[in-house]
């Protein structure tokens, strides 16, 4: 008998993520796209970060010796700081949660930042 109907395979490529994956592996695709995201949101983590990092500074100078807006600015300051370690902390904890249950995609999560 002849065989008419041939299963077609596409490809998903994705320019952000760092190669291009058949969707005849559909938990590689799935590894690369949570890669992707995660490392996307801790970049524009870290860049908020350092925006509120500049602002704090810039109130610290700005504060002409008002003891309110020191106590504000130096509230902000350690704000970010400890925005920024609870990220990396969050970080850590989502590797560890795709390790203990074997998450491809978690387990072996790394820092990616995005390039041209």
């Amino acid at each position: 008998m002849i065989n008419f109907i041939k299963p077609v395979y596409a490809v998903i490529c994705n320019p952000a993520l760092k190669d291009c994956t058949s969707s005849t592996d559909p938990e590689g695709y799935t590894n690369n796209v949570l890669q992707g995201v995660i490392s996307i949101l801790i970049l524009v983590a870290v860049l908020y970060f350092f925006w509120h990092v500049v602002f704090a500074g810039y109130h610290l100078i700005a504060t002409d010796g008002d003891q309110k807006k020191f106590e504000t600015a130096k509230a902000e300051l350690t704000n970010s700081i400890v925005g920024i370690i609870a990220i990396f902390c969050v970080f850590a904890i989502i590797k560890f949660i795709g390790f203990v249950l074997g998450i491809q995609g978690l387990e072996n999560l790394n820092l990616t930042w995005p390039t041209l």
